[in-house]
């Protein structure tokens, strides 16, 4: 079974951080124009894993980018609010 659920907001995306579980993950998509960005975010105990990739056409992930691991969850905002540019579009699942 799959379920996502739509992140609306900063203020949300934090909450949705603070209590990922282990089996979940939230995906962003942030940039604009040709340089866009997906983003994956996973925990796994107190270690939180931001990927970032690069979009090909049809908005798949294309080559990984960056992958940084980080433990508190505020780091993690602050580099998504860094990577998102515009409307924030993120999903968690």
């Amino acid at each position: 079974m799959f379920y996502e659920d739509r992140i609306r907001s900063m203020a949300e995306l934090s909450r949705k951080l603070r209590s990922l579980d282990q089996d979940a993950g939230i995906r962003l998509i942030g940039g604009r124009g040709t340089d866009r960005s997906m983003m994956f975010v996973t925990r796994f105990g107190t270690t939180y894993t931001v990927m970032t990739y690069g979009v090909v056409h049809g908005g798949l992930p294309g080559r990984r980018r960056q992958t940084l691991e980080l433990s508190d969850p505020g780091e993690v905002e602050r580099e998504l609010s860094g990577m998102v540019k515009g409307k924030l579009q993120a999903w968690i699942y």
